[in-house]
């Protein structure tokens, strides 16, 4: 096959990348940290096998529409962006056999999260409670997300040449992929296992949707296919036959059959693709249109102009960051999004507005994800493009260079944090209402502190890693773990071991922030977020002093 070699050559470079084996030990980590946490939560016993192996479940679902789309966004995009794509095809390969040939090397990368992670989903079956009928289930809805998943990926990488456009996209198109794998799933399992629940008409459950509210829908979807606390198991055990519960089986081969295809599908359309823009060509006149409609200012021009001179003039690597539409779609787009989230939540039900502080947690923490994703990027334009070694011998020193990109990231969030802490500040004057319960307020305020001090620490700690690693993800993964994940766990660790000598009761350790009832460890919290921060803006500045970092070109 001619297709073997770029397979071979895929799968050579990619075993050079340090992120192809942490990959394998993320995901590793990754469940065995919530192994940890429900053991220390609900216990160890027999019964509880069928509730941690949902979580696993759900967490490698989770992995997967996280890590193969971002891992293969960017496998044809950076052939074409390196100038490499127009010698593939000066080989007998065609593009659908460069489209086949990157989609194999990538996904057996990807592919091999799921292996590492084999031996961790055994431990509920040592357990007990979980049958061979789940395990089945979970390994096809599983394979299925795979599938959708490296389609978004193969998909966007071949649509577009720029690696944050390859990305973004892929995420849009995951969250496309996912939905519609949802849907689908849906309606076979509920047409396949629907004959066999008493009472059961297809009019009557339209008459059920039509009824129920659009969370609630979305909510029903997805426990068939996530597992949501072990409801699988129930349901087989209390609510369906033996045959039913094998028409569900085979519902399940039938959705991985689909996504199969669907997989190929979409790989004849990024072939296409491929094949009709692997040379560069100019902007065609519908995207020169779109930019100079959407992407252009049209009002202030004046004012426009003045504030981004006096931007340069007072922070020239702050704007850096904002030059471009795309960077100031980020400020903007954040804002609008929250304000039409808040507006809508407070113009609903008022029971549905009971809801309000799991909106917030939720807004909270996709923000700081949003935060980390840009100061983890942060310096890779210059560093792809040369503009980095310019700074460096400018008269601009290592202070000026990391203070001002600094600023240039709270700026760009700023504005959306402001409404966020606006928010929360409001509704935690507002408990005992109908729209905010008192320890809600108070778990309000406690989010609140922690996410001021995320906001404050994580671009600190995301500039060193963006410069620390070569690999976008790696980078990413390196600033939440140590900007979120490792303060938290610290201090629930030592608040545990705190309980423990003292002959009190264990506090569960759950990273979840209903948990944080006491004030000492919040500040727990901020004080190693700070010792965090403080140790990688050191490391930063040592490093740009010394020019100890990598100067090559940043990989995805």
């Amino acid at each position: 096959m001619t297709l073997l070699p770029i397979v071979e050559r895929e799968l050579r470079i990619q075993s050079r990348h340090g992120f192809t084996y942490w990959l394998r030990l993320l995901g590793v980590g990754a469940m065995l940290l919530v192994a940890l946490f429900f053991t220390f939560d609900s216990g160890s016993s027999s019964g509880n096998g069928a509730k941690l192996f949902a979580h696993l479940h759900l967490t490698l679902f989770c992995a997967i529409w996280i890590f193969v789309p971002l891992v293969t966004s960017d496998c044809i995009s950076r052939e074409r962006r390196e100038g490499t794509l127009g010698l593939l095809f000066l080989t007998p390969l065609k593009a659908w056999d460069i489209v086949v040939a990157k989609g194999l090397a990538h996904g057996l990368r990807a592919a091999t999260l799921c292996v590492a992670v084999l031996p961790v989903l055994t431990i509920p079956f040592l357990m007990g409670g979980v049958s061979w009928k789940e395990g089945m289930m979970s390994c096809l809805v599983n394979v299925s997300a795979f599938c959708w998943a490296l389609a978004a990926g193969l998909w966007a990488s071949s649509r577009s040449k720029v690696w944050l456009h390859s990305v973004l996209m892929a995420a849009i198109d995951a969250g496309v992929g996912l939905s519609v794998l949802v849907t689908v799933n849906f309606f076979i399992v509920i047409g396949a296992v629907g004959p066999y629940v008493p009472g059961f008409t297809w009019s009557e459950m339209w008459n059920v949707l039509g009824n129920s509210e659009v969370y609630e829908i979305i909510a029903g979807a997805l426990t068939l296919i996530v597992d949501w606390n072990g409801e699988w198991g129930d349901t087989t055990a209390t609510s369906l036959p033996n045959a039913g519960q094998l028409s569900w089986l085979a519902a399940s081969c039938a959705v991985t059959l689909f996504s199969f295809l669907a997989l190929l599908w979409i790989s004849r359309l990024a072939a296409r693709n491929v094949r009709r823009h692997w040379q560069e060509e100019p902007p065609s006149a519908r995207r020169l249109w779109w930019r100079q409609t959407f992407c252009t200012p049209v009002l202030l021009l004046r004012f426009f102009r003045s504030w981004m001179r006096r931007k340069l003039e007072r922070n020239p690597i702050g704007w850096l960051e904002q030059r471009t539409w795309s960077g100031r779609l980020v400020t903007w787009g954040w804002l609008a999004a929250m304000v039409s989230l808040y507006s809508a939540a407070l113009g609903i039900d008022p029971v549905v507005r009971n809801e309000l502080y799991r909106l917030q947690r939720f807004l909270g923490w996709l923000l700081a994800l949003s935060i980390a994703a840009s100061a983890a990027g942060s310096f890779r334009r210059e560093r792809e493009t040369g503009v980095l070694e310019l700074l460096l011998v400018s008269p601009l020193t290592e202070g000026q260079i990391i203070g001002g990109r600094l600023r240039g990231l709270w700026a760009q969030f700023l504005p959306a944090f402001v409404l966020l802490a606006g928010v929360s500040l409001y509704l935690g004057r507002a408990v005992g209402s109908y729209t905010y319960s008192v320890d809600e307020g108070r778990q309000g305020m406690q989010l609140l502190w922690l996410q001021t001090w995320t906001f404050l620490t994580l671009p600190v700690i995301g500039l060193y890693f963006s410069l620390a690693r070569g690999n976008f993800v790696s980078a990413l993964v390196g600033t939440l773990f140590v900007g979120i994940f490792l303060p938290l766990a610290l201090s629930s660790l030592l608040f545990f071991l705190h309980h423990l000598l003292l002959g009190l009761n264990p506090q569960p350790l759950l990273l979840d922030a209903d948990l944080f009832r006491r004030g000492d460890e919040l500040a727990f919290i901020a004080v190693f977020q700070l010792a965090f921060a403080g140790l990688a803006g050191y490391r930063l500045y040592r490093n740009l002093v010394r020019r100890d970092f990598r100067f090559q070109k940043a990989t995805a």
